[in-house]
């Protein structure tokens, strides 16, 4: 078993990195908290509670907020909303899952803990003040349908939960290419310098990198699409792009997390560009009929 626990700051906002492995061999996958004038902004994943309880310890932790339900993000929120006894604000969406015990895989418990249902969680509002900052959420889905990061428009900052992670090499099951560039495009109109990442923060040129990002994925989407129309299969298209598999990754959460995964997403993307169209002529055949 391997942890981590790395401290860090920029400007009055506190980070602090976690991770856990329960083998030696494979380094632990870490996830960051960020603390800023009483806001925690999630709560890590489920193997790290102690270090998690002992961390708050020092923090006056007034309020929290979840950016989605995944569990390395909301691992914790029972345990905090219980001991802290403190307001936990959370889309309506993310609520219900976290309210529900949301299903959790068997590489995900094993990899980040168990998952404790919590009620209670409160619908966000508009704004989430603090005494010093305002944050707005901004529905940002993509990595999940549930995503919401906090934009301080003042300081310039994101509170990004997962939703910028860089030039993405891998999704999980689920992830939705399209709409990582639809949120890419939507929050580069905003004002901001600073991203506070859950998995890779950037705290200079942030817009720049999330510019990049949005090449990248546009990049992506054409070329697979551009192949796919050929009729080329999965497999294909990932050799003729030169896309390599993560295979430790792929392995490790049993095909969950994969390259082909990003493949397949744009694939599902243009399958549902044309259905409208075969629909509405079905529709016509069934009307003149007979």
């Amino acid at each position: 078993m391997k942890k981590i626990v790395q401290h860090f700051q920029h400007g009055s906002v506190q980070g602090v990195r976690l991770g856990f492995s329960p083998v030696r061999w494979v380094e632990p996958f870490t996830v960051c908290l960020y603390f800023v004038d009483g806001l925690l902004v999630d709560t890590a994943q489920r193997h790290m509670q102690r270090e998690v309880g002992e961390l708050v310890k020092s923090l006056d932790v007034q309020q929290i907020f979840l950016t989605h339900y995944h569990e390395d993000h909301s691992g914790n929120v029972r345990y905090l909303r219980d001991s802290l006894r403190v307001p936990v604000y959370a889309s309506k969406r993310t609520a219900q899952r976290v309210a529900d015990s949301f299903r959790v895989l068997p590489y995900e418990q094993f990899w980040f803990g168990k998952i404790e249902p919590c009620p209670q969680v409160q619908p966000m509002p508009e704004v989430i003040c603090t005494e010093q900052y305002q944050f707005r959420p901004i529905y940002t889905p993509g990595h999940s349908d549930d995503h919401h990061l906090l934009h301080e428009a003042n300081e310039g900052w994101l509170l990004a939960g997962d939703f910028y992670v860089g030039k993405l090499k891998i999704f999980r099951r689920g992830e939705d290419i399209r709409q990582h560039i639809e949120s890419a495009r939507k929050v580069l109109t905003l004002d901001f310098e600073v991203i506070f990442c859950a998995h890779n923060p950037v705290f200079k040129e942030g817009k720049k990198a999330l510019r990049a990002k949005l090449d990248y994925l546009e990049a992506i989407y054409g070329n697979v699409a551009r192949l796919y129309h050929k009729d080329l299969s999965e497999k294909e298209i990932q050799a003729r792009l030169g896309m390599k598999e993560a295979t430790l990754v792929k392995w490790l959460t049993f095909h969950d997390v994969s390259v082909r995964n990003i493949i397949r997403s744009v694939i599902e993307n243009e399958r549902a560009e044309r259905r409208p169209t075969t629909e509405v002529v079905k529709i016509k055949k069934d009307t003149f009929a007979g």
